[in-house]
């Protein structure tokens, strides 16, 4: 024994020492500005691999990244580029262009927190606010606003060329533009932004139009573009909302997308147009078969989302009651999108389950910063129909998880009467449950009864034609039993539904025999209604 602990001793002592000598990762640097470096050009001129560049409130110039890697420059609130300079793009219908902000030929260079304003610049034939050339990286919780060029403005424009452009955008508002995000020959993603007001007084080609997202080059074949766009507005554009061309894919999914003048989606040669489970402004679907936003030919649209909510909260909760009867309250904080599907998403329920018919879908692009999701489902009086409310406590909420509606791992009901709601269906959501915090990219809900599909019928269906009556006080007995020690756990559930297919005809027999009624009754009912009395302290504690 000495000897083994000896050697288990030894072995803790030697990793021990294996990651106190171990090679420390050094972290970059962090540059100021304006302490340490008075323009955010200097600051990036002066910075290397891994280094954040933070930049306090303030107005400053445009800036150029070239050629550099792994570089985050963060604003603080207030932070604001207002001028910038001529950056050579060279590609579709844009040579040189006024930018204020330029990454080129870099990889993993995250732009945060800094707004971009263009109302003071004029008289330039193409202006472009944010540009990515060749280049991968993110943009993140700013505003773009007021890039208007003579013949081009675009707010963001994601542009490949010799190489690959890869960026995220993540709480991005574009407004009061010519264009949005423009997407030529590269790839991005949009979660919750907002893309709003493109309103152009001339321009060429399609900028004359007013796209919030323009994914390809119209009348050119420079290979296709790809975007997701997720939980984002694309609103109030002076022609149109997206616009796919060039063989281009576009998924598009939990969006609000109303108010665009002409179209909300476009479909001129693309690819694949993905744009199911989005809002189009009114609950018929988009025009031509309701009167919501225009679609064009090629787009895929059904089926669409009723109006849905989108909130960023901090250890509190969204209110999506008025639209979809569910609130999500977050421990952490998270940005949470809730809709309300007007019809079934996914395949059908299970044979056990009593679906309420309430589909909603919550979406939560990024749960790094959440610990815990709590969806709640409230339903009315009406919803619950003629079902009995003593099987109201066996309300719970399942998710689709793509091949069949199962059940949440760690959901319950509230019963109680809340703002005329006669109560909610809840599930937590963690790392560790079932659906998890990982599983809430789009993620459809349902409320309904486990157990048999109809509760309330056939209920103690041998012991009601022992008796004669369904209102036998002996079968309150069986009743609480079923409902207290077997319906609570998975087993006691299974046999109940064995019974529910089994007993009717059992007990359709047994009605029409008035001697085997009786020595059902005498012989096996009486008995185990007995036996249930007896040991009612032990069954009824343990299964409370």
């Amino acid at each position: 024994m000495k000897k083994i602990f000896s050697i288990l001793f030894a072995l803790v002592l030697v990793v021990n020492l294996g990651l106190v000598t171990a090679a420390p990762v050094l972290a970059g640097t962090i540059i100021y500005v304006p302490s340490q470096y008075p323009t955010i050009q200097a600051a990036i001129n002066a910075s290397s691999d891994g280094d954040t560049i933070m930049v306090a409130a303030g107005e400053y110039e445009g800036f150029v990244v070239d050629g550099k890697a792994n570089i985050s420059i963060i604003g603080a609130e207030g932070a604001t580029v207002t001028t910038g300079d001529w950056v050579a793009i060279n590609r579709g219908p844009i040579g040189d262009a006024w930018g204020l902000a330029a990454v080129k030929d870099s990889q993993n260079i995250n732009i945060e927190g800094i707004n971009f304003d263009g109302s003071g610049v004029g008289g330039k034939e193409a202006f472009v606010g944010v540009t990515y050339i060749d280049s991968t990286g993110s943009i993140a919780d700013l505003t773009v606003e007021n890039i208007i060029g003579s013949e081009l403005g675009a707010g963001v424009a994601i542009i490949g060329d010799e190489g690959t452009s890869v960026v995220d955008l993540a709480g991005v508002t574009v407004q009061n533009s010519m264009g949005g995000v423009l997407v030529w020959d590269a790839e991005a993603t949009l979660d919750a932004c907002t893309i709003t007001g493109m309103n152009p007084d001339g321009g060429f080609g399609i900028m004359e139009n007013g796209v919030g997202i323009l994914i390809g080059i119209p009348g050119d074949d420079w290979g296709p573009s790809t975007a997701e766009v997720k939980a984002s507005t694309i609103s109030n554009n002076d022609a149109i909302g997206i616009y796919v061309c060039d063989d281009s894919t576009l998924e598009a999914r939990f969006n609000k997308i109303v108010g665009n003048t002409d179209f909300g989606v476009v479909n001129d040669g693309g690819g694949t147009v993905d744009a199911r489970y989005n809002w189009w402004g009114h609950a018929s679907g988009p025009y031509p078969v309701g009167t919501g936003d225009a679609i064009s030919d090629g787009v895929n649209f059904t089926p669409w989302l009723n109006a849905g909510v989108t909130e960023t909260v901090t250890d509190g909760t969204v209110d999506a009651k008025d639209v979809a009867d569910t609130e999500v309250a977050v421990d952490g904080t998270a940005n949470v999108t809730v809709f309300r599907y007007p019809a079934n998403p996914g395949g059908d329920p299970p044979s056990n389950f009593g679906s309420l018919g309430k589909y909603i879908d919550v979406y939560v692009p990024d749960t790094s910063q959440a610990i815990q999701i709590e969806i709640r489902l409230y339903y009315t009086e009406d919803d619950l129909g003629g079902v009995d409310r003593r099987y109201e406590k066996y309300l719970r909420l399942r998710w689709w998880n793509g091949t069949e509606w199962a059940q949440c791992s760690d959901s319950g009901v509230n019963t109680a009467t809340i703002n005329g709601y006669s109560g909610y269906m809840w599930a937590k959501i963690r790392a560790d449950t079932s659906p998890s915090l990982a599983d809430l990219q789009g993620t459809g809900f349902d409320g309904g009864y486990e157990g048999p599909t109809q509760p309330p019928q056939g209920i103690c269906a041998i012991a009601t034609a022992a008796y004669g009556t369904d209102t036998a006080k002996e079968l309150d007995i069986l009743r609480e039993f079923r409902d207290t020690a077997l319906l609570p756990n998975s087993l006691g559930a299974k046999f109940v539904s064995l019974y529910y297919k089994i007993g009717p005809p059992i007990a359709n027999f047994i009605s029409r025999h008035e001697a085997i009624r009786t020595v059902v009754r005498v012989g096996f009912v009486d008995p185990i209604v007995r036996i249930l009395n007896w040991s009612h302290d032990l069954w009824s504690t343990r299964g409370s």
